[in-house]
């Protein structure tokens, strides 16, 4: 099997298991919350929707990612004559495919502030989270979507001296030619020292955008955390178990993308910038960020005891059941 091969079977494998777990995570959310749990489930099922349709234009498209360091180039490539869609409509779904990567940097900054929120008894709670402003609030990572999938398509498109410069590489690595595929990325360095300007703007404000995202992240999560003894002081044994099991369950869940996402995109947009080129590895970045929808539900199923003990009970009666 070829690297490219495994690849591409760990994403359709990624996307099946994504599929499936959000689905089952959304009944879980409809009809086994508990009630304390308020608004909270909105969101939950607002991210499990946005990445479901993320697992499904990741496997329609199955994007390699590549790095030619010794010319600063990083691209997302797509192999026109085995996807399902025409050139145009492929470079459109890679940058669809980059808007969702855009819009879950809102997405988890969204989730800590409302936690935050909940354990600081801010009034936001019941007059924006708990009425029709909730719209407005999932609108932030809409517009974060909308702002990385522009600069893609506009400041990251193909283009004749990236075609040259990739031609050859494309052709030894993957046996592809470049009228057999689309692409999106950076090429800094081109025929000259000085850097490409829109290249160079559209890499700045996604790197901004993502250290943004995981600063909002970590002050959240610490003002939430040492919130959580104020708040949990004052209210039921419950109730404050349930606090800790959501807080405990958005940390690992949000990890799992930090790790699959943020950091291995930020490491790779660092070393082209470097002109340090990673060849077939940058191919990892194509595996963690499918898997990245396939695993972010399991934490909490697992750790919210009312979506843990309904999956457990319902395996129990199955393999219960008499032949």
């Amino acid at each position: 099997m070829t690297w490219k091969l495994f690849v591409s079977r760990l994403q359709e494998i990624a996307a099946i298991i994504s599929l499936s777990a959000h689905f089952l995570l959304i009944l879980l959310v409809l009809t086994k919350s508990p009630k304390k749990i308020g608004s909270y489930k909105y969101l939950m099922i607002y991210i499990s929707i946005f990445e479901i349709l993320y697992s499904i234009n990741d496997v329609l498209i199955e994007p390699i990612c590549f790095s030619y360091g010794s010319k600063s180039i990083f691209v997302v490539v797509v192999n026109t004559e085995n996807a399902y869609f025409n050139k145009d409509i492929c470079l459109i779904l890679i940058s669809t495919w980059g808007a969702f990567f855009g819009s879950f940097m809102g997405l988890f900054v969204l989730q800590f502030f409302y936690r935050y929120c909940v354990a600081s008894g801010s009034s936001l709670i019941k007059k924006s989270f708990q009425s029709w402003r909730i719209v407005l609030w999932m609108s932030g990572p809409v517009f974060c979507g909308i702002l990385w999938g522009l600069l893609t398509y506009f400041l990251l498109p193909p283009d004749e001296q990236i075609d040259e410069a990739i031609r050859d590489v494309l052709l030894v690595k993957f046996n592809w030619t470049i009228e057999q595929i689309t692409y999106v990325g950076p090429y800094f360095h081109r025929n000259s020292e000085n850097i490409h300007i829109p290249n160079a703007i559209g890499f700045l404000i996604m790197v901004m955008i993502m250290i943004a995202s995981l600063l909002l992240i970590t002050i959240f999560a610490i003002k939430c955390y040492q919130k959580m003894d104020d708040f949990t002081s004052l209210t039921s044994n419950r109730t404050k178990s349930l606090q800790f099991q959501l807080f405990y369950a958005l940390v690992t869940q949000t990890l799992i993308p930090l790790i699959l996402m943020h950091l291995p995109v930020l490491i790779f947009f660092i070393f082209t910038f470097s002109n340090i080129g990673l060849g077939n590895a940058s191919s990892i970045v194509s595996m963690t960020v499918a898997l990245f929808p396939a695993l972010d539900p399991f934490p909490v199923m697992f750790i919210i005891k009312n979506y843990r003990n309904a999956i457990f009970d319902t395996l129990t009666k199955i393999f219960k059941r008499k032949p």
